[in-house]
């Protein structure tokens, strides 16, 4: 009997991960930003055989100011102020360019929001 409720827990588990893919699926494109744009982005790049010496070039070649290296180099907080910076970023290689306003979303002590926190000692939490 204990085999049956493992398969159960596996088909709910795959489900709830098809779920979210699609979810991701429309999301990530709908949040990327225009070509125009400029600023402060966050750039993702391709996972597979590229470093992350690689991907800083790609943000120098955009003519853009590498801020922050996040998840070994396959993110990068960049900026510049150049009109058309996310188009350069995805000719120089980029996957997609987003606003760094999407990480805000994430809850206070997330392992990926304490990569993106400034150096420095730490702050108090905000009251709730």
């Amino acid at each position: 009997m204990a085999e049956g409720t493992h398969g159960i827990a596996l088909k709910v588990l795959l489900l709830l991960f098809g779920l979210w893919l699609a979810a991701m699926a429309i999301a990530l494109p709908s949040a990327a930003l225009d070509d125009t744009e400029s600023g402060l982005v966050l750039v993702a790049f391709p996972t597979m055989g590229v470093g992350e010496d690689r991907n800083l070039l790609r943000v120098a070649a955009a003519e853009g100011r590498p801020i922050r290296s996040l998840l070994g180099g396959r993110l990068w907080l960049a900026q510049s102020d150049e009109p058309g910076f996310v188009g350069a970023l995805k000719a120089a290689g980029a996957w997609a360019v987003f606003s760094p306003d999407m990480l805000t979303a994430l809850p206070q002590g997330a392992c990926f929001d304490i990569s993106v926190r400034p150096p420095g000692p730490p702050r108090p939490n905000p009251p709730i």
